[in-house]
């Protein structure tokens, strides 16, 4: 006469949860899954787009981080200019520059950092975080114009470079100039000399026996033969060049 209101016992609370989700709809509750994944994924879209748009209106963002990351990398190996950002160029295929003196060394990956103002390279590697090698920009249309030389310098002659300024790669531009004229003979030492206000180029011939040469040298970079300053350091060479302003 009287309905059982009680629950049969086989009748467990996973049995209510799936009659709820039939009743629910499966149909709906994927709706509402995709929508909030919809919604997680324009986010990001968002963000992405964002850094897009930045990039598109500046492209060279990426490449300005890059080359003040790697100017206070190499800066930390050598002094660098401070007025100055260099250009800064990646070796794709060494084998290009290999007639080059100053990419004998050069590995593909190296980093050429050019300071135009200042008139010096840097060649770095930064798989190893070292400097391979550093030279002068030679401008062509100006300053040392190395000529057709009248003498022939002996092949065991030796020749060191000094540094007398504070220009950074003043030795290593006369050591090319130096070097475009007299191919035939041995770079001894570069290095820094023990003053930094030399006014003028000196030539010293060290041996004594070498006065032409020096004196051809001289010419060339339009300095002056002279005797070792007082308090720099006779290097093991014939000759002597001291860099001056």
């Amino acid at each position: 006469m009287f309905k059982n209101t009680i629950p049969d016992k086989d009748e467990s609370p996973k049995v209510r949860r799936t009659s709820f989700l039939s009743r629910f709809g499966l149909k709906q509750l994927l709706i509402i899954l995709l929508v909030i994944s919809a919604i997680g994924g324009v986010a990001t879209g968002v963000t992405y787009f964002r850094k897009y748009q930045a990039l598109k209106a500046d492209p060279t963002i990426e490449a300005q981080k890059e080359t003040q990351a790697l100017v206070a990398t190499v800066s930390k190996l050598m002094e660098l200019p401070a007025d100055e950002s260099p250009t800064v160029a990646t070796i794709a295929d060494k084998d290009k520059l290999k007639d080059q003196m100053f990419f004998s060394k050069a590995e593909n990956g190296d980093k050429i950092l050019a300071f135009n103002k200042s008139m010096f390279a840097i060649l770095y590697r930064p798989s190893v975080n070292k400097i391979i090698n550093v030279a002068p920009i030679i401008d062509q249309t100006a300053g040392v114009q190395p000529t057709k030389p009248t003498t022939q310098i002996s092949a065991g002659l030796k020749i060191s470079y000094y540094n007398g300024t504070e220009t950074i790669g003043l030795s290593g531009q006369a050591e090319e100039a130096v070097k475009t004229a007299y191919s035939n003979y041995q770079t001894a030492i570069v290095s820094n000399a023990s003053k930094k206000d030399y006014k003028e180029t000196l030539v010293i011939d060290l041996s004594g026996t070498h006065s032409k040469e020096a004196g051809e040298i001289a010419s060339l970079l339009k300095g002056r033969v002279s005797s070792l300053p007082n308090g720099e350091t006779k290097p093991d060479a014939d000759i002597l060049i001291i860099s001056g302003k």
